[in-house]
């Protein structure tokens, strides 16, 4: 389950992406399956334990783009610490030990996903997150 801090953090990139874009924003879908992580987050040879420096990179652009910069090719330092910020604090709600990152950039809108899994109890997490322009 996420924190009240962590909601929080999303809650307020939400609510300045949507004063920035009025006909678009940020929205997000957040999701808890329990006894899942088996078929949802199949096991892998190659399974992160954390994001890359890329994959952070590119979670700093999201969040950068969804707070008004979307022209940006790469996060500046606040967004880059932002993104590693919420990382930080899903692994600290969650206890994931496995983590996928997936992302679009449609210029206009971006979609991204964390899915992660927390193999003691097979339990899959997944935070899809979209902004648009309109």
């Amino acid at each position: 389950m996420l924190s009240a801090s962590t909601l929080e953090l999303l809650e307020s990139f939400q609510e300045i992406s949507h004063a920035t874009y009025d006909q678009g924003g940020l929205l997000y879908t957040y999701t808890e399956a329990a006894n899942q992580a088996h078929f949802r987050y199949p096991l892998s040879q190659t399974a992160a334990t954390h994001l890359s420096v890329q994959e952070l990179d590119e979670l700093g652009r999201f969040i950068e783009a969804s707070q008004g910069s979307y022209q940006s090719e790469s996060a500046s330092t606040r967004f880059h610490s932002l993104a590693q910020h919420l990382i930080d604090s899903l692994l600290a709600d969650l206890q994931f030990n496995e983590v996928a990152w997936s992302f679009e950039d449609g210029r206009h809108y971006m979609d991204a996903s964390i899915k992660m899994a927390r193999r003691v109890d097979n339990r899959f997490f997944s935070l899809e997150l979209m902004w648009s322009v309109d």
